[in-house]
């Protein structure tokens, strides 16, 4: 459940960004991802990284932190996506379900959250499949 929580919530904040014109914002968080994956993996999994390693890892970091300050406000949207698939990521290698069967579950655990939301948009008129017209409307 935690897995589809993280994957599911990544992806509503990217397609709520992209909707809202945050690209840069969008792109920052996929950008700090691979950090998060490292950090994660040095401190959580106990991985070694060599001196090259830690070199790319310091390089990457410095240009991260200047897309940052050039993006000129707090990157919140970046840092939820990086944290969140980061987090998946971390779950799903630790979890040992193969990768069919982990998405299949996700799927089928947020299945009803996403029929009850297509049924209020439906029900609020904002759906994308259209109602059918009352008899009297048809030609």
């Amino acid at each position: 459940m935690l897995t589809a929580v993280l994957i599911s919530g990544n992806w509503l904040v990217y397609v709520w960004s992209v909707t809202h014109a945050h690209i840069v914002d969008t792109s920052l968080g996929y950008y700090i991802n691979p950090l998060m994956n490292v950090v994660l993996g040095v401190f959580v999994l106990r991985e070694r990284l060599n001196r090259a390693q830690w070199l790319a890892v310091a390089l990457a970091a410095i240009a991260v932190a200047y897309l940052t300050v050039l993006a000129g406000r707090p990157p919140w949207i970046a840092c939820t996506l990086a944290v969140s698939f980061s987090l998946y990521g971390l779950l799903r290698k630790v979890i040992s379900v193969d990768a069919l069967p982990g998405l299949a579950t996700e799927t089928l655990l947020l299945m009803p959250l996403a029929v009850a939301y297509l049924a209020w948009c439906q029900a609020a008129g904002t759906a994308a499949a259209p109602s059918p017209a009352p008899a009297s409307a048809r030609c």
